[in-house]
């Protein structure tokens, strides 16, 4: 996974009736992020949609699109850090965002 995002909030999008195909996303520092899916890949949207924020997302497909501000398509593989939003609320309201995605890098490589 090469890609951290904090996510502060994220909003389902139906386009066909009763079915979250979408979710709109707003990374910790303000951009607007679109979570793809397809009728044969959904388990992106499925995984995230029900998850309290704020939270930590690995991805490891990140585009630029002309509908927001990044895209994670429908066949990204993508994992939550298993953090609490509280704790993931605190370090953001201490203003430890850097910080804590600089760890998670740090990790990660």
């Amino acid at each position: 996974m090469q890609h951290v995002l904090i996510l502060t909030r994220l909003t389902p999008q139906a386009t066909h009736l009763g079915r979250v195909d979408e979710l709109i996303g707003v990374t910790s520092d303000g951009r607007s992020l679109l979570i793809r899916s397809e009728p044969a890949q959904r388990v992106n949207v499925a995984q995230l949609q029900h998850q309290i924020t704020p939270l930590i997302l690995l991805c490891d497909q990140l585009q630029n699109t002309p509908f927001a501000d990044l895209e994670i398509p429908s066949r990204a593989l993508v994992s939550i850090i298993p953090l609490p939003a509280d704790e993931v609320g605190a370090l953001l309201r201490e203003g430890k965002e850097a910080l804590l995605l600089e760890e998670i890098r740090a990790q990660l490589g």
